[in-house]
């Protein structure tokens, strides 16, 4: 703690004296950048959206997932039990949404349940969202859309900030600190970057209208320690304007605890002493004639290292019961890809070619009291492996200047090289080792999309896109720790999403709609056994449909306002028993930004979310509407220096008691303060 403060304040005494640069440090980093319109750089040709580091900063949005509900059609829900937030798009959820950091896959080998709250938000530039259609270009299994977190870039010969913030809990209590720093230098012909983020927090305290129980008292909430560090390395060589070669480092640490649910007494007793991911890649783009032709090629090895500690009670110190466990994932991945794009009959008409190939390997251990309490043993090394590969084509003719007709296919195939497990016996006395079921997979997945250009900077389009995403090992092999059964059987999903939209400025204003309608054939969701039990099954037809609203306006010179509104409608159409649940069918996120004298900013924003369908956390087979909130939270800024900027805010001002899980509430109201300091 000391030795932070010592460097921010010195840090913050040489950046009073420097030359004044401008707020912003790092640009966007392009090579990390996955297909975007060169017109429409925003993403919002195609109806996708793009989230900026001003934006991220503007409403203090410091880990992923809080940073998407800034967009509409974006929605997050907690999966309580494993203290994990997933996104939602237009109501496809986290296993149809690839992401990606830089373009390059972040994946979990084995179940791919990636915690968005552990992705910090201060080393990156610019977060890509794609909704509906996705091009092919970029890799498989985006069924419903995709999310890139882009990089930031070092820009200057010497350029940096340092920010310190802290964070308090409704009662004023200190419960928290965010630190991150960027610096680097840029070159004639090379460039060198580092970054670094620590996010501790200590507890979090509920709303004060919670209703205390025998199983959560109310004030802090039980078990809600959190601390991730996160290094992202880079250096590059740029021999000339159009080429670039990029190698990568970065190193992932986290460690969590799980709150335990507040509506039942065998609740799970778990914690996360590591979710670690650590990972290194190739980027390069090399320009092949004056038009803009060019050939990247990416290259990546992953390793993920993941520890969860299942105890006996509350106190969390024992492990003597059945059931009790400690299980540990240590997962390998590794792959690549090649885009050509070649700039046809002078720049008029674009193809683009591309292959992909993933190679994944599971590797876990369980051990505890699998078979009765009192009786630890450890299971020998379990395996699983696949491999995945995909082969793209996609054509942009420009007939007229002001029109872009794109049409694109992909074939993809998914390998099985081996599963096994150990699984108890029927008799509950030993474990049986289990060599599951082998079956490869294939799938075609053809789109085509029309763009129109028009007026200042309007845009008007239509797409369709037949995409498939193949089920994840979790999906088909997983016991849950006995919570659900496997399913070897389980076939590929499909969805065919068709959209329309159309977005202008006008003057100081800017308008957007979007339209929708997704029909997934072969839908997977999980499908009650028996009250305490699951299994993934193929349920038939699911449909999505509705639309997003958004405006934002220079009403003043020095106020600017914005709002956007979803509207999802997802039902099952082919399976009686369950609901689709997790995802509002109404949200409106709202800001204004006002700027009264130089310097000072005062930022206030709503989020409101309707009902959704909640599976209970008791019994398997219930549902019940709940999950609404409104959530106000106010950010003001104040820039001392041109190097030099404070702010103090409030989250959930006026103390909202929520919950979008059953028997997880979500945080009161809590306090932040920040300085940030350029060089």
């Amino acid at each position: 703690m000391m030795k932070w403060a010592s460097l921010l304040t010195t840090v913050a005494v040489c950046a009073v004296a420097a030359p004044a640069y401008a707020d912003d440090v790092g640009k966007v980093f392009g090579l990390g950048q996955v297909t975007t319109t060169a017109t429409v750089p925003d993403g919002s040709e195609y109806g996708g959206a793009s989230v900026s580091q001003d934006e991220l900063r503007e409403f203090n949005r410091d880990t992923l997932d809080k940073a998407l509900t800034l967009v509409p059609g974006v929605s997050i829900n907690s999966t309580g039990g494993r203290n994990e937030a997933n996104m939602w798009i237009r109501g496809f959820n986290h296993w149809q949404i690839p992401l990606s950091i830089d373009g390059i896959p972040v994946y979990l080998p084995y179940d791919n349940r990636l915690d968005l709250s552990r992705f910090t938000t201060s080393a990156i530039s610019e977060i890509q969202i794609t909704k509906s259609y996705t091009s092919v270009i970029d890799g498989p299994g985006a069924m419903g859309g995709s999310v890139n977190l882009v990089s930031r870039q070092v820009s200057k010969p010497l350029e940096g900030d340092v920010r310190f913030g802290t964070s308090f809990d409704g009662n004023g209590a200190f419960n928290g600190l965010v630190t991150d720093i960027f610096t680097g230098t840029k070159q004639d012909k090379w460039y060198v970057q580092a970054s670094g983020t620590e996010n501790y927090k200590n507890h979090w305290a509920l709303s004060d209208d919670y209703t205390a129980n025998k199983y959560e008292n109310g004030g802090n909430r039980n078990m809600s320690y959190s601390q991730d560090y996160n290094i992202n390395v880079k250096a590059g060589f740029t021999p000339s304007a159009d080429d670039e070669y990029s190698l990568n480092v970065i190193n992932q640490n986290g460690d969590k605890e799980t709150p335990p649910p507040t509506t039942a007494s065998t609740s799970k007793f778990w914690t996360w002493p590591d979710w670690d991911k650590q990972s290194v890649f190739w980027l390069s783009k090399t320009s092949l004639d004056d038009h803009g032709s060019y050939v990247k090629v990416k290259a990546y090895y992953d390793r993920f290292y993941n520890v969860l500690k299942m105890w006996d009670n509350s106190n969390y110190n024992t492990m003597n019961n059945k059931g009790s466990e400690i299980s540990t994932y240590d997962d390998r991945g590794a792959g690549g890809s090649a885009e050509l794009s070649e700039m046809l009959f002078d720049g008029r008409d674009n193809l683009r070619l591309a292959t992909h190939f993933r190679w994944d390997q599971h590797n876990g251990q369980d051990r505890g009291n699998m078979l009765k309490a009192n009786s630890w043993l450890a299971q020998p090394w379990t395996h699983a492996a696949e491999n995945t590969y995909s082969e793209a084509i996609e054509n942009t003719f420009h007939p007229a200047k002001a029109w872009d007709l794109t049409a694109g296919f992909a074939y993809d195939y998914r390998q099985m090289i081996d599963a096994d497990a150990w699984n108890t016996s029927s008799s509950g006395s030993k474990l049986i080792h289990v060599n599951y079921v082998q079956s490869d997979k294939h799938a075609i997945n053809p789109q085509a999309a029309i763009a129109y250009h028009f007026g200042n900077a309007g845009v008007a389009h239509f797409s369709v896109s037949d995409r498939t995403r193949f089920p994840t090992l979790f999906e088909m092999f997983s016991s849950r720790f006995g919570s659900a059964t496997g399913n070897p059987y389980l076939q590929p999903e499909k969805t065919v999403n068709f959209e329309t939209g159309v977005a202008e400025t006008f003057g100081q204003t800017r308008l957007g709609v979007n339209l929708y309608r997704s029909r997934v054939m072969d839908a997977i969701e999980s499908v009650a056994v028996t009250s305490t039990t699951s299994q993934n099954r193929n349920v038939g037809t699911e449909v999505h449909q509705g639309f997003e609203l958004e405006a934002s306006s220079q009403v003043l010179r020095d106020l600017e306002i914005g709002a956007n509104y979803s509207y999802l409608q997802r039902t099952l159409t082919t399976y009686s028993g369950i609901l689709a649940t997790e995802t509002p069918k109404h949200h409106i996120f709202g800001y204004a930004n006002w700027k009264p004298v130089d310097g000072l900013s005062v930022v206030p924003s709503v989020e409101i979310g309707g009902k959704r369908w909640l599976q209970s956390s008791t019994n398997n087979y219930n549902y019940f509407r709940g999950g609404d909130m409104a959530v106000a939270n106010l950010k003001v800024g104040y820039d001392v220096t041109n190097n030099l900027n404070i702010e103090i805010g409030a989250n959930n001002i006026f103390d909202a008691n929520y919950m979008v899980e059953d028997g997880y509430p979500a945080q009161g109201r809590n306090y932040f303060a920040n300085m940030r300091v350029t060089f």
